[in-house]
């Protein structure tokens, strides 16, 4: 346990501190950071792996059966004789309460590793278990949860729940454990000639990953509704994504819940591709209203990391255009922020700035105070499937592509910006710079997961009805080399 001299002194300084600042309705960004910074402290003096996601968060895949308290590390089975039996097994399961013990003695889940490559590169960069756990939803029961029995039941304060695969998108680095539209694909056509993520659904049925249908009895969707009306209570969070949940009746029937159990601390988190019919859209709008007013906040989650017809390749399902407009009528019509997430994986580089630029114009638009941020940006990279990574490409690729990112961002930074609500904010920047760090790292897997990228592509651009180099002409030359590689290894496997 901490220092308690260390404990007293910091309380005192970070009470007094807080203290001042709730005076103030509306942080500024340099605030959220100040408070990190603090709070960072704090839980060092815990553990150096401590983070309360593992005890507050949990994403829940009911199609499948499967949890995990971080986007980070992989989902995990919930054995479903572990929710028969108690139906909080669904956040609560016995492997996740094995990890809360190794963090509260100090010891690094080997899941968690995207937070400690982060620590690793930089001591003085933030992580995601220093965000998250510093986060309003979480930080309020640090002392509960820093002192638990991890063998305890706790209920989360951020859940996320996806109650179907159903989604009209099948994006490059997806699965049909997730999207019904890669199901479909999978069923047809087989499975991708990859060392990892070739979704052969023997694999998936192997690991228990292989949804139920939509008329099927499904074990862990009773837990939840069993489980949920306790639940509800006591989160911060909620949030409904997909598959593409405005897709499933489950998703409509859950919103009809919370407008007739109002919670005025409840802020309500929708993710969407935004891809979906105009009706479809129509009636997330009318709903999105509705939560606004009968809960603390209503948010809107969508996903981008490339522009125009990259994206439309990487997403497969997408139009850029649509999207963009459909981003606009939720600013317009409703009081939601639209937060932005990304994926960003090798095909998102050539026009990764085109994005931000597009970015920045929604915030010319929509942002008119520090405080009033209604587009925020998650920046992620993707780390599977392997053979979609960044890092696959030469070094010279990764170095011009970094600088032409860092000099965008750095353009529109909170000290240099000519327009003083339009920026990048301080978080947005952290994670661009890790993310530029990662980039420039040499891998030492490359070669092989650069032999399944051309593999991956040639079998997506066929099944998708697609061009690579027509539309990647940036990639266009390293993808031919490493065609030409792969063809000779091919020759070689044949002559053996």
């Amino acid at each position: 346990m901490w220092n308690e001299t260390r404990r007293f002194s910091f309380l005192s300084f970070h009470g007094d501190w807080c203290k001042m600042k709730s005076q103030t309705k509306n942080w500024s960004n340099s605030d959220r950071i100040k408070i990190v910074e603090l709070r960072k402290d704090r839980m060092d003096e815990i553990g150096p792996s401590f983070c309360s996601a593992k005890w507050l968060q949990t994403t829940l895949y009911l199609q499948t059966g499967f949890n995990h308290s971080c986007h980070h590390p992989s989902p995990h089975k919930i054995p479903v004789e572990e929710v028969l039996e108690n139906p909080a097994a669904l956040h609560n399961s016995k492997f996740k309460k094995e990890q809360r013990a190794k963090m509260l003695k100090g010891e690094r889940p080997e899941e968690c590793g995207y937070c400690w490559n982060v620590e690793d590169l930089d001591k003085t960069y933030f992580s995601d278990r220093h965000i998250k756990t510093s986060d309003q939803w979480a930080w309020p029961r640090f002392n509960e949860i820093s002192r638990s029995d991890p063998d305890d039941d706790v209920f989360p304060s951020y859940l996320e729940v996806s109650f179907s695969n159903a989604c009209n998108f099948a994006c490059a680095y997806c699965s049909p454990d997730v999207s019904s539209k890669w199901m479909k694909d999978i069923k047809k056509n087989g499975p991708y000639p990859v060392e990892f993520g070739s979704h052969h659904l023997g694999d998936l049925k192997k690991r228990g990953q292989f949804p139920y249908s939509h008329d099927e009895d499904n074990p862990y969707v009773n837990a939840f509704n069993e489980w949920f009306p306790s639940a509800y209570p006591q989160l911060k969070v909620f949030r409904i994504t997909g598959g593409e949940p405005t897709m499933s009746k489950d998703f409509w029937k859950t919103l009809d819940f919370i407008l007739e159990n109002p919670r005025e601390d409840l802020e309500i988190s929708i993710n969407t591709n935004l891809g979906v019919p105009r009706e479809l859209i129509d009636k997330l709008i009318l709903y999105a209203k509705k939560l606004d007013d009968s809960c603390k906040e209503c948010q809107i989650y969508t996903s981008c990391e490339a522009h125009g017809e990259q994206a439309n390749y990487i997403r497969d399902g997408m139009n850029y255009d649509q999207w963009k407009n459909n981003v606009t009528r939720i600013l317009d019509e409703t009081d939601c922020r639209v937060v932005i997430m990304t994926t960003i994986n090798i095909l998102s580089m050539p026009t990764f700035v085109d994005f931000l630029k597009d970015m920045i114009e929604f915030r010319k638009k929509y942002d008119s105070k520090d405080y009033n941020h209604r587009t925020p940006i998650s920046f992620n990279h993707l780390r599977f499937p392997p053979h979609l990574q960044v890092s696959l490409l030469p070094k010279s690729y990764r170095e011009k592509y970094t600088k032409e990112i860092l000099d965008y961002v750095m353009k529109w930074h909170r000290d240099v910006t000519p327009l003083s609500s339009v920026k990048f904010y301080l978080e947005e920047i952290n994670q661009i710079q890790r993310f530029c760090d990662y980039m420039l790292k040499d891998q030492t897997s490359g070669p092989k997961y650069q032999k399944n990228f051309v593999q991956f592509i040639e079998e997506y651009d066929k099944r998708r009805k697609k061009n690579f180099t027509e539309t990647f002409p940036e990639l266009a030359e390293i993808f031919e080399l490493w065609k030409e590689e792969y063809s000779e290894f091919i020759m070689v496997k044949n002559l053996e």
